[in-house]
């Protein structure tokens, strides 16, 4: 059936994360909205980090946050290239969530932490 891709085709490295985010979401639409999502986080970053440092050579707490998300994103890749399956679909959704835990929770409230510490010094 040409409408119909075929279940062992794996996208390139680079989009594995947002394809793993796609199918993440058993819903189609709702894997769209929610691959889409991801991708506006990143333009939305510069709105949503509360700090008054930007540079991440002075803020020691953001750079142990980013390295999850940096572990975060490489299992996304791994998981966008297991089939859809029972454990991969689970830890999927579980990744999704946390990739918009930190964008949504993570960066303002570490922003706002780090300026009390600052504040204090």
């Amino acid at each position: 059936n040409p409408l119909v891709t075929p279940a062992h085709i794996i996208p390139e490295w680079y989009f594995l994360p947002f394809y793993a985010i796609l199918r993440s979401i058993p819903h189609k639409f709702g894997g769209l909205v929610a691959m889409l999502g991801a991708v506006a986080c990143f333009f939305a970053l510069p709105f949503l980090n509360t700090g008054q440092v930007r540079s991440s050579e002075f803020r020691p707490f953001y750079r142990i946050v980013f390295w999850f998300l940096l572990s975060d994103f490489i299992l996304l890749g791994w998981i966008g290239q297991n089939p859809v399956e029972r454990p991969f679909m689970e830890v999927g959704q579980v990744a999704t969530l946390i990739i918009y835990l930190y964008y949504i929770i993570f960066i303002p409230v570490l922003g706002l932490f780090e300026n009390l510490v600052v504040r204090k010094k």
